[in-house]
């Protein structure tokens, strides 16, 4: 039987067919294309998502060191302090009044006093009893209820301010026509304590010292009029944050009424 379809019919049909797979192909390529670019997209996405956490995990871990280095390092030496996860360090430059005199903490004015007792008279802790065991202390050491919460544990005193203290005291014996020596010996009732308290106090900082051995260096100088080459002490340190340890003292600090 002749086929119905002419030689023309065939010629068109073939090519729109050709036409029709040709477009087919061109879409399939374009689909394909924005297949691509848009994986593409997703994956800048995903390496930009990746970066930024990095990059914040790097700035918390360095804000996470600065502020737990204190503990990370008494954990490693088995050493426990309930403020431990509270030290901050912060870069602070030592800067000397000129004259001395000027500073609060020189002196026996009343001002002097006052200043000293806001940094040397802190409350004491309480550490729970399944701590007492950290600081490798007898465990009949003394007891108390803290009245806000009923918490029953054992009291405690931070060492700064036992040393701050200490270097007060040493400061009010350079004075001894202006302080009575109650004041020198706070609950000693002769001399002889007196001086027992003092050397105490002397012996305390100097471990203190000698624990921190500070390593920061300062140059020489010289100055105008005066003979010789002279210290400069206004140098910069890295510190613990002083005023955060006395803050936390005070919010978790046991009333003075259990002493």
């Amino acid at each position: 039987m002749a086929s119905k379809y002419t030689d023309h019919d065939r010629s068109s049909y073939t090519g729109d067919y050709e036409k029709t797979a040709f477009l087919n192909s061109h879409y399939i390529k374009e689909a394909k294309t924005r297949r691509g670019m848009l994986w593409l997209t997703f994956l800048n996405l995903f390496l930009f998502t990746i970066s930024v956490l990095v990059l914040i995990c790097a700035i918390f871990s360095q804000r996470t060191t600065s502020i737990h280095s204190a503990a990370k390092l008494m954990e490693n030496f088995n050493i426990f302090s309930p403020a431990m996860h509270i030290v901050e360090y912060q870069r602070l430059k030592f800067e000397l009044p000129n004259p001395i005199n000027q500073s609060k903490y020189v002196g026996m004015s009343e001002e002097a006093g006052n200043a000293w007792m806001d940094i040397t008279y802190l409350p004491d802790q309480l550490i729970s009893v399944d701590d007492m065991p950290k600081l490798q202390k007898p465990l009949n050491s003394l007891k108390v209820t803290d009245p806000r919460t009923g918490e029953t544990g054992y009291r405690v005193a931070f060492e700064v301010f036992h040393q701050l203290h200490c270097l007060n005291m040493l400061r009010m014996a350079t004075y001894p026509d202006h302080f009575s020596q109650l004041a020198i010996m706070v609950s000693d009732d002769d001399i002889s304590n007196a001086r027992a308290h003092l050397d105490n106090c002397i012996e305390t900082l100097r471990m203190s010292l000698m624990c921190s051995a500070d390593v920061n260096v300062f140059t020489f100088h010289e100055k105008p009029g005066l003979k010789g080459s002279w210290p400069d002490h206004e140098t910069h340190h890295v510190c613990r944050n002083f005023d955060a340890i006395k803050q936390w003292a005070h919010e978790n600090g046991m009333p003075s009424q259990d002493n």
